[in-house]
């Protein structure tokens, strides 16, 4: 079971990175390519002194993937240094989910 936050803002699409509302968290089951809803993380508003993607990368830790409309080259090269992959996609979340179903299942079918 894999944990995957979607960047997410009030109108329900996908937001960049740094400058998200919140995340939303959804346990990803790879055997079976489910995802279920598991809870909310709101982003924090307060810096203190970082960056604004340092607040989202440690409101997300421990999430094995992150899916968000943009991300920064230093932003994304820290957050997969945490462990996370990072995927870049755009839509509502509904969409970015489904897409992300498509290419887990399909890519075992790709012959380099």
């Amino acid at each position: 079971m894999k944990k995957i936050a979607v960047s997410s803002k009030e109108n329900g699409k996908v937001e960049h990175f740094g400058k998200c509302e919140y995340f939303l968290i959804y346990n990803y089951d790879e055997n079976t390519h489910t995802i279920e809803y598991e809870n909310v993380i709101v982003s924090s508003k307060d810096y203190n002194g970082t960056e604004e993607w340092e607040k989202s990368a440690n409101a997300i830790e421990g999430c094995d993937i992150v899916i968000c409309e943009k991300i920064g080259m230093v932003a994304k090269a820290n957050v997969e240094l945490m462990g996370m992959k990072v995927i870049e996609d755009e839509g509502t979340v509904e969409n970015v989910l489904d897409n992300f179903i498509k290419i887990e299942t399909n890519k075992n079918n790709i012959i380099l």
